[in-house]
């Protein structure tokens, strides 16, 4: 068993940080120019949406097809138009982002800040990720506005900062027992306040940037997880670890510090910063997904990424010099978002087009953001095909810190998490000794965790799910009593034991069945126990609970598109690249109610599955062995 620590060696390497280059060359290169194609199919479906002048209010929004109304991030997509303005010198792309931009009028607020979502949240902290894009459009194409556009722009930003600056509730994480907001807000507040400072000469902005900075450095664990990601920040679980989500690492917090860290020249902040970005890749896996199964917010995973968070690239291009990785796993995942784009839009998982659900152009015009602050950087004169940490067959890899492993062996790539970090609000991620991830080279992802209960948690940042059958897309014990559920997923009193013997990779897990809220039926605890087996040919998932209503539930990810051949003990589910079998050793196998296609589907990471059901049945005992040819 290895552990992540090993990393802290290649970190002190480090002796000082890399410079953020624009981008002047003029030499093609494959992987900008597969960023800039996606990036040019997102915009131009984008202005396809954008409202013209039928009325003030709605004049340079963007209507979203699945949500039906305008999002009042959209404002972020300044960069990526302004960006294309420049390459192209196509006029349009001009004028859209002066439009979208007039929009934005509509969600500013006299106290500098924009809303999130005008009448429908009062929500504003997301000013800080509106003024970064909005000073990268300045900064790099500012050249193409008019003076009056320019300066009403630049005054725009300057109030932003003070917005910021005034407001340290949500941006600082100075005073134990102030109400902290999410950390991601803290750690793109250093980048926003120090470019804004040096843009307006504004000093008192950049001090308060290196202070947010250096209140930030706690906040990064043994591990090398920056944490902060939910309420609990003061003290530790029973299981030692803290509140942590990796999309919004990965995709805002990480990237902003980095160049925050560049410009301000704040050698340690990299430091820390280029660790956690090496302990965060660890979870990429093979196909360029981002395995956010486990985290606090993954209610907001999309599989490549965050519904609603901006992308990792350009933050880890700026390392990509050094570690070859970071390149690599920029290519895979823009693979991957290519292949998650269908009809112009970038969609919120896999199988939302087979399964007819409509994408949220929010993730669209947040990754195109993304895209384009990578593209703003001079590219490397050579990116090498290197092996991501994950490639390798390394056995187990152990995260105390999110009391999670990582399995790699042969073919197989899995997650087994204990973490027990909670949100704000209950039943967000699987916890209990789940499997949230499954993972197969040939097959691609064949398990995939949902929220325990899915919820519109932030309802303007989610969407509400049209289906009528809906269920966790986690593997579980789970038990019906009296129209409620428990399951093992929601419980914190969870022991977990990891052996490496010479069949395999063991987990053994003593759990118990409650509900949500962590409540057990008749204020009884019901024990059950998991046993997992991880061998290079198959894996093996054993339950047993004393409870006869208890069912072991595996919902096999299995888009619409592919065959299955359902029998008395097993299920084959037929894709491109061979068959996936899932044979009952014991108990009975059977398949819960679905809608109709013989699915259900999650929106959250947008996998559609096949809810399998093992029951017991002369003994307690309730086994599977899954594997691929």
């Amino acid at each position: 068993m290895k552990n992540i620590i090993c990393l802290t060696s290649l970190v002190l390497l480090m002796a000082c940080a890399p410079t953020r280059k624009e981008n002047n060359s003029s030499m093609p290169n494959s992987l900008q120019e597969q960023a800039e194609s996606l990036l040019t199919t997102w915009m131009d479906k984008m202005l396809t949406l954008q409202c013209d002048d039928l009325h003030p209010g709605l004049d340079g929004g963007v209507i979203c097809p699945a949500c039906t109304r305008m999002h009042g991030r959209t404002g972020d997509a300044v960069l990526p138009l302004m960006y294309l303005a420049d390459k192209t010198k196509n006029p349009k792309y001009l004028d859209a982002a002066k439009r979208l931009m007039k929009w934005m009028e509509v969600q500013h607020r006299p106290d500098g800040a924009w809303m999130n979502d005008v009448n429908v949240s009062d929500w504003n902290g997301t000013t800080v990720f509106a003024a970064i894009a909005l000073y990268e459009a300045l900064h790099y194409h500012g050249h193409l506005l008019d003076d009056s556009t320019r300066n009403h722009w630049k005054q725009r930003l300057n109030e932003a900062g003070d917005f910021i600056m005034n407001n340290p509730v949500i941006y600082s994480r100075k005073r134990e027992g102030m109400r902290n907001q999410n950390v991601n807000y803290s750690a793109s507040a250093t980048y926003a306040l120090y470019a804004i400072g040096e843009m307006f000469g504004r000093n008192e902005l950049k001090e308060e940037a290196r202070e947010i900075a250096a209140d930030l450095k706690p906040y990064f664990t043994d591990d090398g997880f920056l944490y902060g990601e939910g309420p609990n920040i003061w003290t530790k679980t029973l299981n030692g670890c803290r509140p942590v989500d990796l999309n919004y690492n990965v995709e805002e917090s990480l990237p902003n510090m980095a160049y925050y860290a560049i410009m301000a020249n704040d050698t340690a902040t990299m430091a820390l910063v280029e660790r956690s970005m090496l302990t965060h890749l660890e979870f990429m896996l093979p196909d360029g997904a981002w395995d956010n199964s486990w985290g606090t917010r993954s209610f907001k995973w999309t599989y490549w990424g965050g519904r609603t968070s901006d992308g990792f690239m350009g933050g880890y291009h700026v390392l990509a010099d050094k570690y070859p990785a970071f390149a690599e796993a920029i290519r895979r995942n823009v693979a991957l978002l290519q292949a998650c784009t269908h009809d112009g839009l970038l969609h919120a998982g896999m199988h939302y087009p087979a399964s007819g659900v409509s994408p949220c152009v929010h993730h669209s015009f947040g990754h195109a953001k993304a895209l384009a602050s990578f593209l703003e950087q001079k590219a490397l004169p050579h990116y090498p095909e290197v092996a991501l940490p994950r490639d390798a067959a390394y056995g187990v890899k152990f995260f105390k810190d999110i009391r999670t492993w990582l399995v790699a062996e042969g073919p197989w790539r899995a997650t087994v998490t204990g973490y027990d970090a909670e949100y704000k609000v209950k039943g967000t991620h699987p916890m209990g000794g789940a499997i949230s991830m499954l993972w197969h080279r040939e097959a691609g992802p064949l398990f995939a965790a949902t929220m325990n209960q899915y919820q519109l948690i932030e309802a303007p940042n989610m969407q509400a799910n049209s289906k009528k059958y809906l269920m966790s897309g986690t593997p579980r014990i789970e038990m019906l009593q009296g129209g409620d559920r428990y399951s093992n997923l929601d419980d914190l009193q969870t022991e977990m034991a990891y052996q490496h013997g010479e069949d395999g990779h063991h987990f053994y897990v003593k759990t118990h069945l409650v509900d949500i809220d962590q409540q057990h039926p008749d204020a009884g605890m019901i024990p059950a126990t998991l046993h997992y087996l991880f061998t290079e040919d198959k894996v093996v998932v054993e339950a047993e609970c004393s409870q006869p209503e208890a069912r072991l539930v595996l919902p096999i990810i299995a888009s619409p598109d592919d065959g299955t051949v359902l029998k008395d003990t097993e299920i084959k589910i037929n894709r491109k690249a061979g068959n996936i079998r899932l044979a009952c050793q014991a108990g009975t196998l059977g398949i819960a109610p679905t809608n109709d296609d013989h699915r259900i589907f999650n929106l959250v990471p947008g996998f559609a599955f096949i809810p399998v059901i093992i029951s017991p049945k002369e003994s307690k005992k309730m086994s599977v062995e899954i594997t691929f040819y």
